[in-house]
């Protein structure tokens, strides 16, 4: 009973996904605004006593909903390793549930720890999932999507601390998988099972 509710969730769960992503935007904006599209990266939000709660609670149902919509609605179209995605989605749960603090340098190093591992295992099992799937067309939208998150989070490390481009570095990246995931949520709904 419970199974089937969530596989008929999973449709779903990739739009779930990126709605409750920019939710979590929308609050940071609506409670901080000052520190919101600047400098400051997004996790900056999980310190500021004003939107830790959103923060942890929000990401945490992101990783959640995508793991839901990896496991029982994408695997179902396309050769998607779970395992490998799995734990990018545990890593990223943890960055979501950890308590980060950007001035104690233990917390700031594990804090991104487990969004680098988290990033760099979603990237790994995509390109296996994009090397693998028949569909040329998902294969191409795979790998673009691949390189040009993965060219903005790389952008998003090596820029200073303060570097006023930091929000929009790591904001594009974000944004980018949230624009692949709708579109392939729409692209499996209607070419259904292709494998």
């Amino acid at each position: 009973m419970i199974k089937n509710h969530v596989e008929s969730f999973a449709k779903y769960a990739g739009i779930a996904t990126v709605s409750v992503e920019w939710l979590a935007l929308l609050l940071y904006y609506s409670k901080m605004p000052a520190y919101f599209g600047g400098e400051y990266p997004i996790s900056y939000f999980a310190y500021l006593p004003q939107t830790r709660l959103v923060f942890n609670i929000c990401y945490t149902l992101a990783g959640i909903f995508f793991w839901i919509f990896i496991r029982y609605h994408l695997h179902k179209h396309y050769p998607t390793p779970l395992k490998i995605l799995g734990l990018s989605m545990l890593f990223f749960i943890g960055l979501a549930l950890f308590p980060f603090d950007p001035n104690n340098r233990t917390s700031d190093l594990i804090h991104s720890l487990l969004g680098m591992i988290s990033a760099l295992l979603f990237v790994i099992g995509f390109y296996f999932m994009a090397r693998k799937v028949k569909d040329r067309l998902v294969y191409r939208g795979t790998i673009t999507m691949i390189i040009m998150s993965l060219t903005l989070f790389i952008a998003f490390i090596v820029s200073p601390k303060n570097s006023s481009l930091n929000f929009i570095f790591e904001a594009g990246s974000w944004l980018i998988i949230q624009i692949w995931v709708l579109w392939i949520t729409f692209y499996t709904h209607k070419n259904p099972l292709l494998k």
